[in-house]
């Protein structure tokens, strides 16, 4: 329902003017290209022509004493083409390579990033609870040794309907520092979009690094379909309710507002069916 409504959403609106140059339409592409693992078994999906969709970087902090890590990643669009609804899922792992997340919860770390222009990178993060079964078996939290995004599937805009689709940016608001609470960070940020009219809002994503910019973990913050990723300029703010990671340098936090031709539905995640 949700890939149906983006191909016709500019179209339906009761309150949209009619096509113009100005403000042309998306055109969303039908196909979708699916991941395959390259040469050191991660996975990339690749553009038609040239380029690839890449995760370039990935952290992870197991938070001590409450079964829970925090991941994050930075993907990355190499090609000449939009990746469009590039869906991703995210997974941690013990030494043994045994999953350690809860396995009824495993699609509550699948996630959709809506835009992600030719050259563009964003970042997507998310805290996590470990495997509930095998604290009630030994005791003790199962401790991870790797956290890895893998990439799923993405649809490629053709080269001639790139500029149809809009750049967002988003970065930290200087005048209001990250705050960090007893349980939370608050992270206040501006954004722009180019687009000729509002969006739809499908979360807003974090990635926290340490002092020497590694990654270190991530952090997810829903958008209430109120809250819209207005034309021009806007400011907003991002929670992590996972509270502040020990080796987070909360000044080098990196920031993505996924913005998209609708808004998130928020049905219950599932195999076919992103969190966002």
């Amino acid at each position: 329902m949700l890939l149906v409504a983006a191909g016709v959403w500019w179209a339906l609106r009761p309150d949209d003017s009619p096509e113009t140059a100005a403000c042309p339409y998306p055109v969303v592409s039908s196909g979708v290209t699916s991941a395959k693992p390259d040469d050191d078994n991660r996975t990339t999906i690749a553009a038609p022509s040239s380029g690839a969709v890449t995760v370039t970087e990935t952290g992870f902090t197991q938070i001590a004493n409450k079964g829970e890590v925090s991941m994050g990643a930075v993907v990355e669009n190499t090609s000449s083409q939009v990746a469009y609804r590039t869906r991703v899922i995210f997974g941690a792992f013990d030494a043994n390579g045994k999953y350690a997340l809860g396995e009824s919860g495993r699609f509550n770390y699948f996630f959709e990033i809506p835009i992600i222009r030719p050259g563009e990178r964003s970042v997507i993060g998310t805290y996590a609870f470990l495997d509930p079964a095998s604290f009630t078996r030994t005791g003790i939290w199962i401790t991870v040794a790797r956290a890895s995004l893998q990439l799923v599937q993405t649809q490629w805009i053709r080269e001639a309907d790139t500029e149809t689709f809009p750049t967002v940016t988003a970065r930290l608001n200087p005048e209001k520092p990250p705050m960090a609470g007893d349980g939370d960070v608050i992270v206040h940020l501006v954004a722009n979009s180019n687009a000729c009219r509002e969006l739809g809002g499908r979360g807003k994503m974090m990635v926290f690094r340490d002092a020497a910019g590694s990654v270190v973990g991530g952090a997810y913050h829903p958008m209430p379909n109120s809250e819209v990723c207005a034309a021009g300029d806007f400011t907003t703010r991002a929670q992590a309710l996972g509270g502040r990671l020990p080796e987070a340098d909360l000044a080098r936090t990196e920031l993505s507002v996924y913005c998209d031709l609708t808004p998130s539905s928020y049905l219950p995640a599932g195999p076919t069916q992103p969190v966002n």
